[in-house]
């Protein structure tokens, strides 16, 4: 990739990176520091690089990068609190579903929540999540279906059936 196609990529794809970023963490310094480590790191490796993986590797390392600081995150919080386990709120409290669609999603693995995000939000095909998370189709689609069956679930123990 050149130094021309690199900055046309970042034109095209940061705010890509940033949403999917912000749809991960929602903590919007730790996106942007992320978003701009898959930026230096695309720059880093833009001759190993060809240009139509360009995204991909953008979307990998931000993931990545973000990942990173979301487990340092909970490794700092651990020996803070003393406590590993968040618990969801009980059934009977009440919220609207738009927060307990965000707590259902912050409750799944990071690899699942990653995959719904770029599924259900992103609209990517399972190939382009594959590439982008460096697994294949097939492990795409198992993780997208245990996704959903643990938001299912876990919406349900908040009260909200299929019903509503």
């Amino acid at each position: 990739m050149t130094a021309k196609e690199y900055n046309k990529g970042v034109r095209l794809w940061a705010d890509d990176a940033m949403r999917f970023a912000m749809r991960c963490c929602q903590s919007r310094p730790d996106c942007e520091d992320a978003v701009q480590e898959a930026l230096a790191a695309l720059w880093s490796h833009r001759e190993e690089v060809p240009r139509e993986k360009g995204k991909s590797y953008l979307l990998s390392s931000a993931y990545r990068s973000l990942m990173m600081a979301l487990r340092h995150g909970k490794v700092v919080r651990m020996h803070e609190e003393q406590s590993t386990v968040e618990t969801l709120q009980q059934p009977d409290e009440r919220f609207d579903l738009r927060e307990a669609i965000e707590r259902s999603l912050q409750a799944l693995p990071e690899v699942q929540r990653a995959i719904l995000q770029l599924r259900d939000v992103e609209g990517y095909s399972y190939a382009e999540i594959g590439e982008t998370l460096a697994l294949s189709d097939s492990q795409v689609q198992v993780y997208l279906f245990r996704a959903r069956v643990n938001m299912r679930k876990q919406l349900k123990q908040m009260g909200y059936d299929n019903d509503r």
